[in-house]
């Protein structure tokens, strides 16, 4: 339960994202969602695929010293990747669950997510995408933990109250959003904030891709949709 409630009070920080979007025009913001693609596409690789990492630098550098008569202290060796094993593990322990890996890969998802939605659709649907994902995602997974015991047929791992605590969380948050920044709504505030809340809550329930992936991508193109055609 403690593993479970830091974890989804870090995710809901990235509402947070929410800050550079109200200021920055769409091409800063493009280029700093690449620059944070590429970064956490590197830290990815390096921390996640560590034991690949470590084997090729560790045979390149043997290699090396070898060629020029040196001996390769391997008991160094070992015991740095210890210290850098245990590390890593303590930060797995604190925000992942049982059976997750990848530490960089959900923000890799996240910063994607985001950088196809402002390609696509622009500005003013990154912000209802990242309160779905921070604000309803986090909802969801603490009312499904605690009060969650009716499964939905179509995803064994979700709960109808999961959902319901995702869209009722989402809907406020956005109506409060639209109340401070009317700008941005793109049709009625209570219409939009509805609309986001059950859009966001089905999109999460789906057995699909990543949550930090398809909920801020998919509610752009649902939003859009619904701008389109009603």
């Amino acid at each position: 339960m403690v593993n479970e409630l830091s974890r989804k009070i870090l995710h809901a920080t990235g509402i947070l994202a929410v800050l550079p979007v109200l200021y920055l025009t769409g091409q800063q913001l493009m280029q700093i969602l690449a620059f944070l693609t590429a970064g956490v596409l590197v830290l990815h690789w390096y921390i996640d695929f560590r034991h690949v990492r470590r084997k090729r630098i560790n045979d390149s550098i043997r290699g090396v010293l070898e060629t020029f008569g040196e001996k390769y202290d391997e008991v160094s060796e070992k015991e740095l990747e210890k210290l850098e094993e245990d590390f890593f593990q303590s930060i797995k322990k604190e925000f992942l669950r049982d059976g997750e890996q990848a530490i960089f890969l959900p923000a890799l998802y996240f910063f994607s997510s985001l950088l196809f939605t402002l390609i696509f659709f622009g500005k003013s649907y990154l912000f209802f995408g990242i309160i779905a994902l921070a604000m309803g995602d986090s909802a969801a997974a603490l009312a499904g933990k605690y009060f969650g015991k009716h499964k939905i047929f179509w995803n064994r791992d979700k709960s109808f109250e999961g959902m319901a605590g995702f869209a009722v969380v989402t809907f406020a948050v956005t109506l409060i959003f639209l109340a401070i920044f009317p700008q941005f709504a793109l049709f009625s505030a209570w219409e939009l904030a509805a609309f986001v809340g059950i859009a966001g809550a089905a999109i999460e329930s789906l057995p699909i891709l990543d949550d930090n992936f398809s909920i801020p991508l998919l509610t752009a193109i649902a939003l859009s949709l619904a701008v389109r055609f009603f």
